[in-house]
């Protein structure tokens, strides 16, 4: 049982394999054999079978083993270990292009076999094995969070745990691509349930949070599974979970994408834990508003927004906090009211177009509710159909304007709000740079009726647009309140 070393020693096998197949495909038929032989599988007489020197766990298996038969290339699938042999075999192929270059092959197999250094350390038991390697791992690479929580949960999991404790790992730690991003999911787990933690000090968290025993390990890995649905789900605005759930809501999780909003993770893995899932689903939007309010007003980053959110997930999970009036108080400090948001709002520098256009839809809909019109016909903005355009054109010269001054007034607003606008892209396919004058007829054709409502202006100054920021700081009070 390989406790530290199964990629490294996978791979190797893996290095083999191609190799064997390499020289058979050379015509080498006894060298690929010797291959096989020695560093591949043996042939078990009690059994009379040939039998895999190295067994992978159950999940990587079957696709070994299919290498390992020599299946076709064009039947290997699209997963890690036979990417792994594509690019060794590419490798191989073009060392040893000709049959003449066999030797080549020959040569590696020896170095590897030669050369190549082991470090092998036996250990007596599984706890002993779990011992060294968090030992040998500690005075040499720097291992991940996750590295360390997976020992220490595969130690105290012992020989009946170790089992579950390896399948639910594998579909837990399946679902990342990037190591870091595990930590993340499981520093925001614990931060739901326990408060703040650094990075720093996850890990000695997580042991005194899980305890010991496999009865201990079952149930942290159990709960780390449910909670790795609603993890993905928060990220995924196409997730099944959110089908029957308001558009608001996916709009919402867009901005929690686009912006990178982080730090309310917490609240919302333990509001979804704790509450129904109804109620939790429209905290969501609650969550976002105050997002929004703490991102413009330059509150959101740092300690103090992520504390004050791990704060308020812990009263949600020991069951303090029970609707979003009780969590309201923890968000003070991050959440500016709404002289302080308008004031923000209308001070905004620039923007990019991903995030100008969640903002801008939100401003739309508000508009349109304050109209008392419906809102569920407005056009999908997420969706490629929708761009968005520069009123003033992004590519205006100097001489459009009167003075320097103005030039250096349009670059400062050119990319701030007030100077974009929502416009279907069939629409605003030929408007390139054009003057307002051009553009303002192609306006009144659009679905949206912010955008109409600057083709009705009868020119775009900087006055009209000071005029506009004013509208849409007006109307971002009402779309995202506290």
């Amino acid at each position: 049982m390989i406790i530290d070393g199964q990629q490294r020693i996978t791979t190797t096998a893996i290095l083999f394999i191609a190799i064997r197949d390499r020289l058979r495909e050379l015509n080498q038929e006894r060298p690929a054999q010797s291959v096989e032989d020695n560093h591949l599988s043996d042939y078990v007489l009690t059994e009379e079978a040939t039998v895999a020197k190295l067994t992978l766990s159950a999940d990587d298996h079957t696709v070994f083993e299919h290498l390992l038969a020599g299946a076709p290339t064009q039947d290997i699938g699209d997963d890690k270990l036979s990417a792994c042999y594509k690019q060794l075999k590419a490798h191989i192929d073009e060392l040893a292009g000709e049959e003449s270059d066999y030797r080549r092959l020959i040569e590696l197999v020896e170095y590897v076999d030669k050369q190549v250094q082991v470090l092998l350390a036996v250990a007596s038991s599984l706890p002993e094995a779990y011992v060294i390697f968090e030992t040998l791992n500690d005075r040499g690479a720097d291992l991940t969070t996750a590295d360390l929580l997976k020992n220490y949960l595969f130690n105290q999991a012992g020989k009946q745990g170790i089992s579950h404790a390896e399948a639910v790992w594998t579909r837990i730690s399946g679902r990342f691509e990037k190591a870091d991003e595990l930590v993340k999911f499981l520093r925001y787990e614990y931060m739901s349930r326990n408060g703040h933690v650094t990075n720093r000090g996850l890990y000695k968290a997580l042991q005194s949070d899980i305890g010991q025993g496999s009865k201990a390990v079952r149930e942290y890995l159990d709960r780390l599974e449910a909670a790795l649905q609603r993890y993905v789900a928060l990220r995924e605005p196409d997730d099944a979970s959110w089908s029957s759930q308001a558009i608001e809501v996916k709009d919402s999780l867009l901005a929690f994408r686009r912006f990178g909003f982080e730090a309310s993770t917490p609240l919302l893995l333990a509001a979804f834990s704790s509450w129904s899932h109804s109620n939790a689903t429209r905290f969501v939007d609650i969550v976002a508003n105050w997002s929004v309010r703490a991102w413009i007003a330059g509150l959101l980053g740092g300690g103090v927004a992520e504390k004050a959110f791990c704060d308020a997930a812990v009263s949600v999970s020991e069951s303090k906090s029970m609707n979003p009036n009780d969590v309201r108080p923890f968000m003070r400090a991050i959440v500016p009211d709404d002289a302080a948001f308008k004031q923000a709002f209308l001070g905004y520098g620039t923007i990019t177009t991903t995030r100008a256009k969640y903002l801008l839809a939100r401003l739309e809909r508000q508009y349109l509710s304050d109209a008392a019109e419906q809102t569920d016909a407005m056009p999908d903005w997420s969706s490629k159909s929708v761009s968005v355009e520069h009123i003033f054109a992004k590519s205006t010269k100097r001489v459009a304007f009167n003075s320097d001054e103005d030039f250096e007034q349009f670059n400062i607003i050119r990319d701030q709000l007030q100077n974009l606008t929502l416009l279907e892209r069939t629409l605003n396919a030929n408007l390139e740079d054009r003057s307002f004058e051009d553009k303002a007829a192609t306006y009144k054709k659009s679905a949206f009726a912010l955008t109409r409502s600057v083709g009705d202006l009868s020119a775009w100054t900087f006055a009209e647009a000071s005029v506009r920021a004013e509208t849409l700081a007006s109307l971002a009070v009402k779309a995202w309140p506290r």
